[in-house]
C-alpha cells in the first residue's frame, strides 16, 4: 500500500466542566464529547527515497503546512519512533472551520496517526494510537475513538458511552467570524473562578445516564452546559445571538462548543434546521447542517 485516505471528523462538546487546576498547571476538565459527520479528508502517500522527508499541502491556504500542523507532527513522530526513512506527502481537504472549538486540527492529527498505522502495518490498537495522540493534543485521543465519550483529566482520558440517536436529530453548526484563543479563555476562566462557582455546572453522570436510558432532549438539556461559555459568551455577545436564532428557529437546545466561538443547535425537526440554517448563513457563511456519528 502506497497511499491511503482517512476521514477526519469534527467534534462538539455536549457538556464541558472545569474541575480545577492540575499540579502541572493544566486545567482538569470533565466533558461529554460527540463526533459529528462534518469532516476533513487526510491523504498520506509514500514518495520513496532514503531520507525522512514530509511535505504537507492543503486546499485551504490558511492552514499551516509546516511542523506547527498537528498532522505533520503526527507523521513526524511516527516516522521517528518506527525509524521510517522515506518521504511522505500529506494532503488535507479542509472542511472543518479553523479555531472553532470543533477539533479540526486534532481530527486531522488523529487521521494521520491512523493512516500511518495502516500504511506501515504497525498493528497498533486505538489505545496504542491514543498514547501517541495524547502527546500531540488533548482532543486527539477522542478523535481516535470517535462516537460519544466522557473525557477527563486534561481531556485525554476517554471512555466511550452511548450517545444520542443520530437518526432522530439534525445538528446545525454556526461559527461567527470572530476567533478565540483557547489558552486565553482558560486563563480568563481561572481569573473569574470565584464567580464561576455560583453559576450552573453540568451533572455529567446524570447526562450520560439520561442518554443511556434514552431520555428526551428536553430533559437532557439541563446538563448540556459548557462553563467556558461564561467567558467567551460574555466577551463575544454574538455567541448568544446565534443561540437565540437557533432556539427561535426550533432547536431543542443550543450551546457553544469547546472554547468557542462555534455554536451548535440540536433539532428534532429537520425542516426547521434547514430553514434556520439558511437564515444563519446569510450572516454567517460558516454555517453547516450535519448529524451525530
Amino acid at each position: 500500500m502506497n497511499e491511503i485516505t482517512i476521514d477526519a471528523y469534527a467534534k462538539i462538546n455536549l457538556a464541558l466542566d472545569v474541575i480545577g487546576r492540575l499540579p502541572n498547571g493544566y486545567h482538569e476538565v470533565r466533558m461529554v464529547m460527540q463526533q459529528m459527520e462534518l469532516k476533513d479528508r487526510v491523504t498520506l502517500r509514500k514518495t520513496g527515497g532514503s531520507k525522512r522527508e514530509i511535505r504537507l499541502t492543503c486546499d485551504n491556504e490558511n492552514i499551516p503546512t509546516d511542523a506547527s500542523n498537528l498532522a505533520y507532527r503526527a507523521v513526524s513522530l511516527m516516522m521517528e519512533m518506527y525509524e521510517i526513512l522515506e518521504g511522505i506527502e500529506i494532503h488535507i481537504e479542509k472542511r472543518i472551520p479553523m479555531e472553532a472549538g470543533l477539533a479540526g486540527g486534532s481530527a486531522d492529527c488523529a487521521a494521520a496517526l491512523k493512516a500511518m498505522n495502516l500504511l506501515y502495518e504497525l498493528d497498533l490498537s486505538n489505545k496504542g494510537l491514543c498514547e501517541f495522540g495524547a502527546r500531540l493534543g488533548s482532543d486527539v485521543p477522542f478523535c481516535i475513538w470517535g462516537g460519544t465519550a466522557v473525557a477527563g483529566g486534561t481531556g485525554t482520558d476517554v471512555t466511550q458511552v452511548k450517545g444520542l440517536d443520530p437518526d432522530r436529530y439534525t445538528v446545525l453548526l454556526c461559527k461567527p467570524p470572530e476567533g478565540v484563543s483557547t489558552g486565553e479563555v482558560y486563563r480568563k476562566y481561572s481569573e473569574r473562578m470565584a464567580d464561576m462557582v455560583s453559576r450552573p455546572h453540568p451533572d455529567i453522570v446524570r447526562l450520560v445516564g439520561g442518554m443511556t436510558g434514552g431520555a428526551p432532549i428536553t430533559e437532557l438539556k439541563r446538563d448540556m452546559i459548557n462553563v467556558l461559555e461564561y467567558v467567551t459568551g460574555e466577551d463575544l455577545p454574538v455567541v448568544g445571538e446565534i443561540e437565540e436564532i437557533m432556539l427561535q428557529g426550533g432547536a431543542a437546545v443550543s450551546r457553544m462548543t469547546g472554547s468557542g466561538p462555534t455554536v451548535f443547535g440540536i433539532f428534532e425537526d429537520r425542516t426547521a434546521a434547514e430553514r434556520t440554517g439558511v437564515e444563519l448563513a446569510k450572516r454567517f457563511p460558516q454555517t453547516y447542517m450535519t448529524a451525530f456519528r
